[in-house]
């Protein structure tokens, strides 16, 4: 769950942190520079000057990249979409119905569509670090595989007695012409 509420910088599970690093949220951009905290759990900005920060769970984060357009700095495109009362409503997110989005109270959770997203990009005021953010970012996703993955439902594995059927086709190559010698065209 996207948590909205005061700054505050986190303790626990830190694997990599940067000062003076812009948000962008869609098309509006924060005008004040904030840390940002890239921790086992989850991506967080928070900002000293205007007193709020945002803290993103990992598994709600569909990609992140190195991007250069609006400006050079770190893209992410989340699942849902955020509403940020005083800093960003939520418009320009894809599915986004008006009638979904949703005021929120201070250190509450915001409302979100599931059907929506959010375009974000965090722009560190050093070229430098970018690739260092990236790096940070693909261990912290890597900790923190999809919710909606369920490795009973979703995944099974094949026991060896099912593959007898299967027999010569496991290895089958489309190269191979004398596989294919008798079939009929």
């Amino acid at each position: 769950m996207v948590t909205i509420g005061e700054a505050f910088t986190p303790t626990d599970g830190i694997v990599y942190s940067a000062s003076d690093v812009l948000l962008k949220m869609g098309d509006n951009l924060i005008p004040s520079p904030g840390s940002l905290h890239l921790t086992e759990s989850s991506c967080i900005w928070s900002c000293e000057e205007r007193n709020a920060s945002i803290s993103i769970p990992w598994p709600r984060v569909g990609v992140h990249a190195i991007s250069s357009v609006p400006e050079e700095g770190i893209f992410m495109m989340l699942d849902i979409n955020i509403v940020w009362p005083g800093f960003y409503t939520g418009e320009n997110n894809g599915d986004a119905h008006p009638e979904e989005l949703g005021e929120d109270d201070e250190g509450h959770d915001s409302e979100i569509s599931e059907a929506a997203m959010t375009e974000m990009w965090f722009q560190p005021a050093s070229r430098e670090i970018l690739e260092q953010i990236f790096s940070a970012m693909r261990e912290c996703q890597t900790l923190n595989p999809g919710s909606d993955v369920s490795e009973d439902e979703d995944y099974m594995e094949a026991e060896e007695d099912e593959l007898e059927g299967v027999g010569d086709m496991r290895n089958l190559q489309l190269d191979d012409e004398d596989k294919f010698a008798d079939a009929e065209e």
